[in-house]
């Protein structure tokens, strides 16, 4: 059975709605209250089969990199929530491509790209 280290974060809405949908059935004050009753300065060891491991940690992994390296294939790194960075809606890049993503665009290149878009026309 594989075994993770994770870290307690502290209350949030997204978590308590997270909590509900596999079962919690106390409200929402309750649960912070939970949380707050928590030690969260060390690390919790979970065992199980939660799926792959974060590729930079022992947590576990929620993200896959986003980033294209060609014939339609992306990265793939598993990142937790900690390691994967979020760069749009449901897009999250690795450490490394996220350093070149902040580079590209520090250096005017998503305008670049972007100037020669036309915008679509409705024809309503």
């Amino acid at each position: 059975m594989p075994c993770y280290i994770t870290k307690i974060k502290p209350a949030s809405l997204e978590d308590y709605r997270l909590w509900q949908s596999i079962g919690y059935l106390g409200d929402y004050e309750r649960y912070k209250q939970a949380k707050a009753n928590t030690d969260s300065s060390g690390p919790v060891f979970l065992c199980g089969d939660f799926g792959e491991h974060c590729s930079d940690c022992a947590d576990v992994s929620f993200f896959l990199c986003d980033y294209p390296v060609g014939n339609g294939k992306t990265c793939d790194r598993n990142m937790c929530d900690e390691h994967a960075k979020e760069i749009g809606l449901d897009l999250h890049y690795c450490e490394a491509h996220y350093k070149m993503w902040r580079d590209f665009v520090e250096k005017g290149g998503v305008d670049e790209q972007l100037k020669n878009v036309v915008a679509f026309k409705s024809e309503k």
